[in-house]
């Protein structure tokens, strides 16, 4: 079941050079998701990625073809973990080559969905890999905040450690 909430709160980049596919799945996107950037090649994906980030925009997850023109969807990735690290990518891909599957996993891709696309699976993919970046971000936030509690506490707090005696 889609948490159709969520959804809306997230941004996708999509690159795909199959105009049909992009176009067709483009209309599900835009129902579903807050705002869906198009791409139609590698290239066009990376130069779109840092277009989003030089203007604060936040990209959620990037969905992407692996066999595309200009820049292949394994190169793209290996360009954008230059700067983002963490950044969520679901592959589709119309093959299954061992080369290419082994390479997303070094890039530590988070799905990788053979075509024709199903649907279903790949908003719940998506839901499931945003899901998870979110409920990390919240932990790495916390675990910020509590550390600063902590560095307050060792400022102000003096510690005494004493024996069964009561000595000091």
């Amino acid at each position: 079941m889609f948490n159709t909430n969520f959804l809306k709160e997230l941004t996708i980049l999509y690159v795909e050079d199959d105009e049909a596919a992009r176009n067709q799945l483009a209309r599900t996107l835009n129902r579903l998701f807050k705002n869906v950037i198009l791409a139609s090649n590698g290239l066009e994906g990376l130069l779109k990625y840092e277009d989003a980030i030089k203007n604060n925009l936040k990209i959620d997850l990037i969905l992407s073809d692996v066999n595309m023109p200009k820049l292949n969807g394994i190169e793209m990735l290996e360009k954008i973990r230059l700067s983002d690290k963490n950044i969520p990518i679901i592959y589709t891909t119309a093959r299954s080559e061992t080369e290419f599957l082994l390479k997303a996993i070094d890039l530590h891709a988070d799905h990788y969905a053979l075509k024709p696309i199903n649907l279903e699976d790949i908003i719940t993919r998506i839901q499931k890999v945003c899901e998870k970046r979110y409920f990390q971000n919240l932990i790495d936030v916390k675990n910020k905040e509590l550390q600063q509690y902590l560095s307050i506490i060792n400022n102000v707090a003096a510690i005494i450690k004493m024996n069964d005696k009561g000595e000091i």
